[in-house]
């Protein structure tokens, strides 16, 4: 009894010392944590959307060039980037609302998504360290 409160706040301390958790810094540096700042960074720019067009925009974090091609519902080519270097992004694209087609090309792979876009919206996609299409967001402002 004479140092049970030396030793409780013995306990307490190694209870506390050993419950916390870190997380390594390749996680808090990691490409995905940084497109997730971005969305929400630029997420809170557009909040106050008024019927603005649609918009778009690749990053890559690959090691190739990426091209990007945007179609409409008639398979008219209504916008493009082409060369996008590794570790760059473009700025966003906007287009008219309706059935868009992104065809994202890096000479290795093809990869075509349609999405019916309205206003408002935002479509962010990201190349991974892999040369692939890892993430592909759609975000109704």
């Amino acid at each position: 009894m004479k140092y049970l409160l030396k030793y409780s706040a013995l306990t307490f301390l190694f209870f506390a010392l050993f419950n916390c958790a870190t997380e390594p810094m390749e996680f808090l540096e990691g490409s995905t944590n940084a497109f997730v700042e971005e969305i929400e960074n630029s997420v809170a720019a557009d909040a106050q959307c008024n019927n603005q067009d649609p918009k778009a925009r690749i990053i890559n974090n690959g090691s190739l060039e990426v091209n990007l091609e945007i179609f409409d519902a008639s398979g008219n080519i209504i916008a493009s980037e082409y060369n996008v270097e590794p570790g760059d992004h473009t700025d966003w694209i906007d287009f008219s609302c309706g059935e868009i087609s992104f065809l994202v090309n890096n000479g290795i792979s093809d990869k075509l998504v349609v999405i019916e876009m309205g206003t408002c919206m935002m479509y962010d996609m990201e190349i991974g360290n892999n040369n692939q299409l890892v993430s592909d967001t759609a975000v109704q402002l």
